[in-house]
């Protein structure tokens, strides 16, 4: 657990389930200063009250509008240290795709956006160009260029079913990756977290295996909640590098 002298603000887009919850909560209880933009956010403040968690601000406002999330990316005192987007999609057995397709690239095209106004518009960052959050990002693995990053029992998934899901996630990398060497030396770090299939079967004494772009693990699931621990443990609460900087990595079971 970090110390007091090294509490960072954190970001959350997509956090009122899944992933970004488990994230959320391992941050909020280790003392960091969390901002969680959410649609509704009484999913977020009935679960964790201000009285018990002052260290939260729930922002109302859609993850695909570039103001509502600049307006996340400023912290109580400094803006954010680190961004963890989560958002996704709701899937469709009935049509083999998400209720909305494209819904990961038009969240990293409205994060990119959001870090740009905040430095045309905000002379403290601007002037100081010190500003370089790390955004952490969701993904799948499935879309590895490297080779096969699943089981082969798993193909008829990964190429089939979860086909519209996956184009969306690949075009989301590509804008990160492509923004961050846009503006390399001011502009932001990444992590790219590719978890393989996920289920609510959280199993905390498991080991989970990591891997970095082209040597990820080969493994057939893992828990939303224990996905959500990983990036906590390994990519927020760290007070030395990780070795997870501008990398993808993969992690399963």
């Amino acid at each position: 657990m970090s110390s007091a002298n090294t509490k960072k603000t954190i970001t959350f887009l997509g956090a009122s389930g899944g992933v970004g919850l488990a994230a959320l909560s391992r941050a909020l209880a280790a003392g960091h200063t969390c901002i969680a933009l959410c649609r509704t956010p009484s999913k977020l403040t009935d679960r964790f009250p201000a009285a018990k968690h002052p260290n939260l601000t729930v922002i109302q406002g859609n993850a695909h509008d570039a103001s509502a999330v600049a307006r996340c990316l400023l912290g109580r005192e400094r803006p954010a240290d680190t961004v963890v987007s989560s958002i996704g999609g709701v899937f469709q057995f009935s049509r083999m795709t998400i209720d909305d397709p494209q819904v990961c690239q038009k969240g990293m095209a409205a994060l990119l956006e959001a870090i740009a106004k905040l430095r045309r518009e905000y002379d403290g960052l601007t002037e100081a160009q010190r500003w370089r959050p790390r955004i952490v990002v969701v993904s799948t693995c499935g879309i590895s260029k490297a080779g096969r990053d699943f089981p082969l029992a798993t193909l008829p998934i990964y190429k089939f079913m979860l086909k519209v899901p996956h184009v969306d996630k690949v075009e989301m990398e590509r804008l990160l990756v492509g923004g961050a060497a846009e503006k390399e030396g001011y502009g932001y770090t990444y992590s790219i977290v590719r978890p393989s299939l996920l289920n609510d079967d959280a199993q905390p004494e498991r080991r989970i295996r990591a891997g970095v772009d082209d040597k990820p693990p080969v493994g057939y699931a893992i828990s939303r909640d224990d996905t959500g621990r990983w990036i906590f443990e390994n990519l927020l609460d760290r007070e030395s590098k990780d070795g997870y900087e501008n990398k993808i990595v993969t992690i399963t079971w």
